[in-house]
Parts: structure tokens; sequence; C-alpha cells
């Protein structure tokens, strides 16, 4: 029987991991170009930040809210442990009031996929992009004649 209920949670579990990784990988891309103060809106107000000659780096720490599965499978005599509890650092360099690279450092204990972690400081952000009330293109394109 509870190895009946331990795979399904097993997979809802992974799942989530899942979607989170790749919200993660999407705005890497994603929010290439996007305005400094709409990163503030939609991450809010990063936790550091550090200025170099050519660039600004905004930095955010996050640790995501304990979750996880546990439980074990008394026929092979195995536990098994999945804790989605991680930390996040994720940091945006900003070139001429835009962000120009994301980097993720991403840790957790027995997750699944890392970067997932991160998810938290970019789901407002890609949400935001993806209803248009921000956007990553220049404020006014002029045609080129």
């Amino acid at each position: 029987m509870s190895r009946i209920v331990l795979v399904p949670l097993l997979l809802v579990f992974a799942g989530c991991s899942t979607a989170d990784a790749l919200l993660v990988g999407s705005a890497r891309d994603s929010l290439i170009g996007l305005p400094e103060d709409d990163l503030r809106l939609c991450a809010g107000i990063a936790d550091r930040e550090a200025t170099t000659q050519s660039a600004t780096f905004w930095t955010y720490d996050r640790g995501s809210p304990a979750s996880g599965l546990s439980g074990s499978i008394p026929a092979l005599g195995l536990g098994v442990n999945f804790s989605g509890n991680g930390e996040c650092r994720m940091t945006f360099q900003i070139v001429g009031g835009r962000v120009s690279r994301i980097g993720v450092s991403a840790a957790v204990e027995a997750g699944l996929l890392t970067d997932g972690a991160c998810a938290p400081v970019v789901r407002g952000c890609m949400r935001m992009l993806r209803d248009g009330s921000i956007t990553t293109g220049p404020a006014s394109v002029q045609p080129v004649h």
C-alpha cells in the first residue's frame, strides 16, 4: 500500500521541482533587456547591490519554503527523503539601465533540480511579462529608414 502512495507523491514533487526549474531557465532568457525599474517592480528590492565601472549587480537571496516528502518502502527496507528546502542566489547584471545577464547559484539538500529554488525571485516577473504589464523591449522603437 505504501508503495502505491509513495510513487505518485514522488512524481508530484518531481513535477513541481521541474516546473520551477523550467521557469527559472526561461526567465534567464526572457528577462534580458528588462528595464531596472521593472525588475524592482516585479522582483522587489534587491538584497545587495554592487557597482563596477561597467555594470551594476543586484543580488536576490531567497530560501524556498520547507516542503518535501519522506516515507519508507518496508518491503525493500528503504527510507526516502526528498526535501524541497533550498537556497537561491540570483544576480542580475544591469548595463545601461537594463538587465544584460542573469546568474543563478542555488543549493538544496536533496532536491531534484536546484535552480527551482530561485523561482520565487522571477515568478512575478514572468507573470507580468506574460500579461504585458512589463516588457523587455525599448520603451519606444523608432523604425530605421
